[in-house]
């Protein structure tokens, strides 16, 4: 089967959004317009706060508790993070695109599962390009914003966004904005890379229930499906911004509100165990053919080498004649012996999860990376390095 544009999926087009994109001409036909499309979003969150707080007096002094121009969660969510969540469209749309289309290419589709491969990609497009669901993940977001606001307004803390008044803290010019704008934007991009994960995992899932040419003693130790990996791992971009968000929330708690770090600790190994479960969750759809494919392969080959080994050893090992030594020299049966232990061991080394060291250390530098500045408030920043290079090595 030779690959063609029905087995091609564009992750980060469809619905109105992408609309908007093309229309503004933002939309990531070049690396350049994409930069432009993230200066740009993360201007509009992130200048008029500024601008806001510079005219009410909040951007730094005492008047508040917590200035804009010393709110750590304000740089990493509105400059790094929303910067992340929109380069991630040619950080992870691409790679996945890649190994959609390495289906086709290796020859892993049997002839009468093609037009189920396109009838799921024709129905991820649909998903992709639904107004429906936009409109539901904004309004996600606003809700999502608003309890966010609540829950600042009623701890009784004052910071730029939300300042002491008579009646009690109320939001100021600059929290109006954070409130109606730049949550909601960086929010809506987030929760929109959310949906795509699950528009791409309802696809694995759809793929792993198709006929597929599975060989157990594939080299990737995953019988083909090695290449998968490489897509989930082009996430971490997204485990960044997130942690980056995470960090700097955290790092507010310690600075200016006297928590301690070794209560952050559960919150940090907990965000890191969910980041991996959840980009190597779709791989888990594929579990169950490989667990099975693995067991019938070692029956097989456990078959096939009882026999081969029976007929090896009657042949040179029972008893043989002076002049059978010398007909040994060059012959393939050795060799054979040797092919069969070799496919023997890559059947009992096949992974029932496609996924190796190469796919997760990725995702553990981008969850633990934003995190280094805050431990190294305790740890010496030499220690902590070395622990990092311990995990993923």
């Amino acid at each position: 089967m030779t690959p063609t544009g029905d087995e091609e999926l564009a992750l980060e087009q469809g619905g109105p959004s992408w609309k908007l994109w093309l229309r503004t001409g933002l939309a990531p036909a070049e690396v350049s317009r994409l930069g432009r499309r993230a200066l740009v979003l993360a201007g509009l969150c992130w200048l008029p706060l500024l601008g806001l707080s510079l005219f009410e007096g909040v951007a730094s002094g005492d008047r508040v508790h917590l200035p804009f121009l010393r709110d750590l969660a304000a740089y990493a969510r509105f400059l790094l993070g929303v910067t992340l969540l929109v380069l991630a469209d040619v950080a992870v749309a691409p790679r996945l695109r890649t190994v959609l289309l390495q289906f086709p290419r290796a020859g892993l589709l049997a002839r009468d599962a093609e037009p189920e491969f396109r009838a799921a990609i024709t129905a991820a497009r649909r998903l992709l390009d639904s107004v429906a669901v936009e409109v539901c993940l904004l309004a996600l977001s606003y809700v999502g914003t608003w309890f966010a606001v609540q829950r600042q307004l009623e701890n009784g803390r004052s910071t730029w966004h939300a300042i002491e008044s008579a009646t009690g803290e109320s939001l100021s010019l600059a929290g109006w904005w954070y409130a109606l704008v730049s949550v909601p934007l960086f929010q809506f991009l987030f929760l929109r890379w959310i949906f795509r994960g699950f528009v791409w995992s309802r696809l694995l899932a759809r793929i792993s229930r198709l006929d597929l040419h599975l060989v157990a003693s594939h080299p990737d130790r995953a019988a083909g499906l090695g290449f998968l990996s490489v897509g989930q791992a082009s996430f971490a971009v997204l485990v960044l911004a997130a942690s980056a968000s995470l960090s700097a929330v955290l790092a507010d708690e310690l600075l200016y509100h006297g928590a301690a770090l070794e209560s952050f600790y559960p919150t940090i190994a907990g965000f890191l165990a969910l980041s991996i479960v959840l980009v190597l969750a779709p791989l888990l759809s594929f579990a169950p053919r490989l667990a099975a494919l693995k067991r019938a392969a070692l029956l097989d080959y456990g078959a096939l080498s009882s026999r081969h080994d029976t007929a090896f050893h009657r042949k040179w090992l029972s008893s043989p004649p002076e002049a059978e030594a010398e007909a040994l020299l060059g012959n393939e049966d050795p060799s054979s012996l040797a092919d069969l232990a070799t496919g023997y061991e890559r059947a009992k080394a096949l992974r029932p999860i496609p996924v190796d060291l190469s796919t997760i250390a990725p995702l553990v530098l981008a969850a633990l990376l934003p995190m280094v500045p805050l431990i190294a408030t305790k740890v010496p920043l030499r220690e902590i390095l070395k622990g990092l290079m311990r995990v993923v090595m």
